[in-house]
């Protein structure tokens, strides 16, 4: 007897009842289900729709019908097995170490996207390598989602990648040489160290506060010819959350222009702040800067599809690079993301987000309420001082063996001069309020604690 929704088609509704309920042992191999026509009058549907979903659940290997006895479950087989998640299931460990997109997707959204797919009769060709720089519609979609950031290109001009990190390295290999160097944000995506030692290409930090990017260091560093290059997540920077005002981006492109230096911009953050953003560095000066963006933060990040534009006429260079460096998005997830774009499902799906970020944050500001957090609103996450007694290593591995992961601010840290006495902690992946609650709880109650080794006796 399951309970119908009424937003998907009801024959997928009892053939994915008969599929959980054999994967959770209620029905075994060998039980007979009920008659069409009974079954029909206790759920309320017609008799055709029973018939439909019991042909729909033999597909799927589950049922095995036989004229004039009936309908059996048959004995589960590879192909019925049902995708068991692996996230939340962590021996009680709440992981608050990764700035994704809190769990709010209604899975009907996920259901209509992939039934407008197996309607296609293109289908088939999203099992195939799509090209490296995307599907001509896929580019279309980039455009329209980057519209939502101000920026109006054509088409032509974007490439799709998985994701923004695959942006990101292609777009590298694609401007530098081994023995570049290139200006950073003293607290930075900690992936980008590992990008540049890979390319051979050192990183500068650059001086920070709470508004971020301070743009008289960045200017002074540029003066003295220490790098030609700027990597920079101008809106909800991570690990701070601080966004750059309108002053700050014209100050900084300003710069760009006087000593000819080439900007990239990780503006993935950008549409999760609900506060009016000045334009985007790319908008600013579009004739010197990369922009790349994904909707790991503002859909779903399993889904791995980002976009990226630079300066008029570099798309080749950039497609080329993306080609060496396998980056290219695949086409079912790229599709389900179109359908979502071309719908008002990506709009209510990132409402959802920043609304539960929202509560998020309210939920960990109060809970954290007597310490120095800085957390701009939209942020998914939040950059949590450290008292004295604390460094961040050994904070992260106390909160870690009490059940709760964060990461330390060493990860962040370009070089030893920056500030990194601090922990990172997000709020998306705890999966109720509850769990983030009790996680926080945690947290609060070890800041006020001594780091055991600080406990130890000495003689």
């Amino acid at each position: 007897m399951p309970q119908l929704r009424r937003e998907r088609p009801l024959y997928r509704e009892i053939a994915d009842a008969i599929r959980e309920d054999t994967v959770r042992g209620a029905l075994k191999p060998g039980d007979r289900l009920p008659p069409h026509r009974d079954l029909a009058f206790r759920l309320g549907v017609t008799t055709g729709t029973v018939t439909r979903a019991y042909a729909e659940a033999e597909k799927m290997g589950l049922l095995s019908g036989e004229v004039g006895r009936g309908s059996y479950i048959k004995a589960a087989t590879a192909a019925a097995m049902p995708f068991t998640p692996l996230r939340r299931d962590h021996g009680g460990l709440i992981d608050l170490s990764l700035a994704t997109a809190p769990p709010v997707t209604d899975a009907a959204e996920l259901d209509r996207a992939l039934e407008q797919v197996r309607q296609s009769s293109g289908r088939l060709d999203l099992l195939c390598y799509p090209p490296p720089e995307g599907y001509p519609l896929h580019r279309q979609m980039g455009a329209s989602w980057l519209a939502r950031s101000g920026i109006t290109v054509d088409e032509s001009r974007v490439v799709v990648t998985a994701g923004a990190q695959a942006a990101i390295i292609a777009t590298l290999s694609s401007i530098t040489q081994p023995g570049d160097r290139m200006f950073v944000e003293s607290l930075n995506y900690p992936t980008i160290k590992g990008i540049a030692r890979h390319l051979g290409v050192t990183l500068v930090p650059v001086e920070m506060d709470a508004g971020g990017l301070v743009p008289d260091s960045l200017a002074r560093a540029a003066r003295n010819g220490e790098a030609r290059l700027l990597y920079i997540v101008p809106t909800l920077q991570s690990p701070t959350s601080a966004s750059l005002d309108a002053t700050r981006r014209l100050a900084i492109v300003e710069t760009a222009r006087r000593h000819d230096m080439t900007i990239i911009e990780d503006d993935l953050f950008r549409l999760l702040d609900p506060r009016l953003q000045p334009p985007t560095l790319f908008s600013l000066a579009p004739e010197r800067t990369y922009h790349l963006t994904s909707v790991s933060k503002t859909l779903a990040p399993g889904l791995r599809v980002g976009f990226m534009v630079g300066p008029a006429g570099r798309e080749d260079s950039l497609v080329r690079q993306q080609t060496v460096t396998g980056g290219r998005s695949t086409g079912l997830a790229a599709e389900v993301v179109r359908h979502w774009i071309e719908s008002d499902a990506a709009s209510r799906i990132l409402a959802a987000i920043i609304a539960e970020n929202a509560a998020r944050r309210t939920v960990a500001l109060d809970a954290l309420r007597h310490r120095q957090v800085l957390c701009a609103p939209g942020s998914p996450f939040l950059w949590l001082r450290l008292p004295d007694q604390w460094e961040p290593g050994s904070f992260a591995r106390a909160a870690l063996d009490r059940g709760v992961k964060i990461t330390p601010g060493t990860a962040f840290a370009i070089d030893r001069r920056s500030d990194d006495r601090a922990v990172r902690v997000c709020f998306s992946g705890a999966a109720t309020m509850d769990e983030l609650r009790a996680a926080l709880q945690i947290i609060e109650e070890l800041l006020g604690e001594d780091p055991e080794e600080r406990l130890s006796p000495v003689a």
